[in-house]
């Protein structure tokens, strides 16, 4: 039975009609201030589990779909408004959202049949789109069916494929899910999900159902009866696994499909999710080539900028970028530890074949560690650069650390895009800023929530295809419970800049302006033990002293800089920097 009535008031909306009860919201629709109609959920918070709560606060669908709030993509429903009301000794939240005029795609095929080829790849390709802008915010949508599409009547008269019903939505979940899963259709259920596993792989398996049911009229392995199971989870799951085992019909008296797209479903449908598409992008372009390569055309263009950025909160943009290969291109002298970063951690990425011949050890993390000032910040984005895959560089000083509220949501929602993304390199600048060490001043600290929170990311990363590589100027301050194997397997110390690098770094802060001849190897000679820091502030001298007298930078100023100037600091005192 419904909780409000017609006419009543919900926040500055006015209940209009009701349309269904749900596992946990009732849905109705509602009149705005602007009199214009929209869509809304309501939830009994109370009833709602506390590990269903967004950071224990918010519904996790209102969050999420909050977070979707955008007018870039057309096929997803579009946020407009949430709140919180009491009625009687009750509290309730609402999200509200755009209400779309139209027929779902289920009463589309119950009422006039099967779509033909084109116009169910058409939607498919609609529903990919909607699915992909949702990715691109690292979260799944886990329940794409027919009843969850609408054919949105546009005004010229053409219907629009929109994603409406965002009431599983989540981040990636490999455990317990953040939402009920009861009322989840098992037709359209990747296998994993019955193990509690949501990915992008998962949509991609519920969309391949989607077009399935699109050309067949039916879901794919939809002959089983499931109704002598209902209510029993465990049953219904191992029936379906049962019919799953037969092999996926592709051909029948009323429908005779091309090879492409039966290769396209096979695809799609695997029961492995590493033998589907990769992304819902994929997945809509081997649709495209075959049926609009023009589209395809455009689809391939528009996909090919090197960096996109993904939401993590309101306020924090994260890029993403794609490696050059030859980042190390850029790091100047330091061969010794080009050599051992090449050899150690790049190889076996970069010669996956090789490898796996001989067995070599996967690697999750790399540390890299020195005084301030040596360039490992350089080092780090070189690395990530040279090794040429996915990366993202994140300020762990502007991220925050893990005992501040938020940070971990932050993280788990960066891991999971990157695995979205992977092969993918995770690249954290000052470490000890994001785990600090609590044992650090001598006091005794146990393992805390949210250090094991961050181990349980770190931990074994290389399955998910991501490399974590980090660096610090005080390794001691970082917490030790993620300074093992397992997390950090390689340690790198990065020394001051050498002769080399401290003759191009000369080289580079004096090309532009007016100087003498010079002798740079004199340069680099007098500098030994400076950092860039100190080359820099060392030029920058000898620059004011030439403007003061009106005259090029010469040898001379600079060697007379140089002759006073002492290092910020001395490898004769490495105190907390010792390889050993």
């Amino acid at each position: 039975m419904q909780t409000f009535k017609k006419g009543e008031k919900v926040g500055k909306y006015v209940i209009h009609s009701f349309i269904k009860k749900g596992a946990v919201a009732e849905s109705y629709t509602v009149l705005g201030p602007d009199d214009m109609m929209y869509f809304m959920k309501i939830y009994d918070f109370g009833s709602i589990p506390h590990e269903q709560l967004f950071q224990g606060k918010e519904v996790y669908e209102i969050q999420l779909c909050k977070e979707l709030s955008s007018d870039e993509s057309e096929n997803v429903v579009r946020y407009v408004d949430n709140g919180e009301i009491r009625k009687g000794e009750k509290r309730y939240h609402y999200l509200v959202t755009v209400f779309y005029r139209g027929i779902t795609l289920y009463e589309t095929v119950r009422n006039e049949g099967p779509f033909d080829l084109e116009d169910a790849a058409q939607i498919t390709l609609c529903v990919l789109s909607g699915l992909s802008f949702i990715h691109s915010r690292a979260l799944i949508h886990n329940d794409i069916r027919p009843t969850n599409i609408m054919l949105q009547e546009l005004d010229d008269g053409m219907l629009l494929p929109t994603i409406i019903d965002m009431g599983h939505i989540s981040y990636m979940v490999k455990g317990r899910p953040t939402f009920f899963d009861d009322d989840l259709m098992p037709y359209f259920r990747a296998p994993e999900t019955f193990r509690s596993v949501y990915t992008v792989k998962s949509d991609i398996f519920s969309t391949g159902a989607l077009l399935y049911f699109l050309i067949f009229g039916k879901a794919p392995w939809e002959d089983l009866d499931l109704r002598p199971f209902e209510g029993n989870k465990q049953k219904i799951a191992n029936e379906v696994k049962k019919a799953r085992k037969k092999d996926l019909v592709l051909e029948t008296d009323e429908v005779k499909l091309p090879d492409y797209m039966k290769a396209i479903l096979q695809k799609a449908l695997a029961k492995k999710s590493d033998d589907r598409f990769n992304s819902a992008v994929e997945f809509a372009q081997a649709i495209a080539e075959q049926l609009m390569p023009e589209l395809a055309k455009r689809m391939e263009e528009t996909d090919a900028p090197k960096s996109e950025s993904a939401d993590l909160q309101p306020s924090m943009q994260i890029t993403f970028k794609k490696g050059s290969g030859n980042g190390f291109d850029k790091v100047t002298g330091r061969d010794e530890l080009k050599e051992q970063l090449r050899k150690e951690v790049l190889f076996a990425l970069q010669n996956p074949e090789k490898a796996k011949i001989y067995q070599l050890p996967a690697i999750n993390g790399v540390l890299l560690y020195g005084p301030p000032g040596c360039g490992k910040s350089l080092v780090l984005e070189s690395f990530a650069e040279e090794l040429g895959f996915n990366y993202s560089m994140i300020k762990a000083a502007e991220f925050g650390n893990i005992y501040q509220e938020g940070v971990l949501d932050n993280l788990q929602r960066l891991f999971d895009a990157a695995e979205i993304k992977a092969p993918f390199v995770l690249c954290f600048d000052e470490l000890e800023f994001l785990a600090p060490n609590p044992n650090a001043e001598g006091d005794e600290v146990g393992v805390t929530a949210q250090i094991s929170t961050l181990f349980g990311m770190l931990n074994e990363c290389s399955k998910k295809g991501i490399l974590v590589v980090a660096t610090t100027n005080r390794p001691d301050m970082i917490d030790q419970s993620i300074m093992r194997v397992g997390c950090f397997d390689r340690v790198f110390f990065v020394p001051q800049p050498d002769f080399e690098a401290r003759k191009d770094i000369f080289m580079d802060h004096l090309k532009d302006r007016p100087c003498e001849e010079l002798d740079f190897d004199e340069l680099a000679k007098m500098s030994d033990d400076f950092n860039a820091g100190d080359i820099t502030e060392a030029v920058n001298e000898a620059a004011m002293t030439a403007a003061y007298n009106d005259v090029p930078i010469s040898q001379k100023i600079l060697v007379d800089v140089l002759k006073y100037k002492n290092p910020t600091y001395s490898t004769k005192t490495k105190i907390g920097f010792n390889k050993n």
